[in-house]
C-alpha cells in the first residue's frame, strides 16, 4: 500500500509543480509545494521534476539550455547536469534493451 500511496504523492505533487511553473514560478518556488511531503521524497521529486521540464523544453521544444536555466531561474550548470542525466539514463535504458539482441546476432 505504501507504494501506491508514494506514487499518488508523487502524481500529485508533479501536477501541482506544473501549475506553479505555469503561473511563472521559478523552479525554487514551484518546490515549496513539497514541503507538505516526507522529506525523503523531496529530492527525489525535485530531480524528477527538473528533468521532466529538461526534457520538455530542450528535447521537446528545442529550447537551449541556457533559456531552460533562465526560465526556471536555476543556474546553467544545473540544469545541463539534469540534461546529462537524462542522457546517461538513456544511454542505461537502451543498451540494456538492446545489449541481448546484439550478442544474438552478432555470433
Amino acid at each position: 500500500m505504501k507504494l501506491k500511496d508514494d506514487e499518488f504523492l508523487y502524481e500529485h505533487a508533479v501536477q501541482k509543480m506544473r501549475k506553479e511553473i505555469a503561473k511563472g514560478k521559478t523552479f525554487a518556488q514551484a518546490c515549496e509545494i513539497l514541503q507538505e511531503l516526507e522529506e525523503n521524497l523531496r529530492p527525489l521529486i525535485q530531480d524528477d521534476f527538473l528533468k521532466i521540464i529538461v526534457a520538455e523544453q530542450h528535447f521537446g521544444q528545442g529550447r537551449g539550455i541556457d533559456d531552460v536555466a533562465l526560465f526556471l531561474d536555476l543556474p546553467y550548470e544545473t540544469v545541463e547536469a539534469s540534461r546529462e542525466r537524462i542522457m546517461t539514463e538513456f544511454d542505461e535504458l537502451f543498451s540494456g534493451q538492446l545489449s541481448p539482441y546484439l550478442s544474438k546476432t552478432t555470433h
